[in-house]
């Protein structure tokens, strides 16, 4: 059997998702067959994808029956978070910060190849977040801070439009 050129370039022991989550689903006792049928049909070829033609495709599957849609936006919400501003994260997962950079090696060779030219520009790149929401990283932040929680929403936007970085 022919090997497709991205499986020659992975490692012996990796299991594509593709292999393993169907077996997954096929197995799991803990997923109803509707639950699965969506699954299925939403981890599919595109051209086949429940929703391709309409969001009403995916609202007349089984598993939302008694879903009562066109209400939907009326309804209270199961959860509602405590959000004290908009740059208020305490309702998210905390993860460590880390310096990791991708290896090198996967920066050129034959992993860049096969990446749309879109997406390679970003090859190694890793997001954190904006140093500006860190109050003791920007002088004046803090008071600024308080300044617009009394006057107006704080945005990133206004925080950039109001602090004047010193140009080195």
């Amino acid at each position: 059997m022919q090997k497709l050129a991205l499986e020659s370039y992975l490692p012996k022991n990796f299991v594509p998702l593709g292999v393993f989550l169907p077996l997954y689903i096929v197995n799991c006792r803990t997923l109803s067959l509707e639950a699965k049928d969506l699954i299925y049909k939403l981890l599919c070829n595109v051209e086949q994808r429940l929703g391709t033609r309409s969001a009403n495709e995916i609202k007349a599957h089984p598993w939302f029956k008694g879903i009562e849609w066109n209400k939907l936006y009326q309804m209270k919400a199961a959860f509602i978070p405590e959000v004290n501003d908009e740059l208020d994260t305490q309702n998210f997962e905390k993860f460590a910060e880390t310096d990791n950079q991708v290896p090198s090696a996967t920066k050129s060779g034959p992993w860049r190849k096969m990446l749309p030219f879109k997406d390679a520009k970003f090859m190694g790149y890793t997001y954190k977040n904006f140093e500006i929401v860190n109050d003791h990283e920007v002088p004046g932040i803090a008071e600024l801070k308080k300044k617009s929680n009394k006057s107006k929403r704080l945005t990133v936007k206004s925080l950039f439009s109001m602090i004047l970085l010193p140009l080195s």
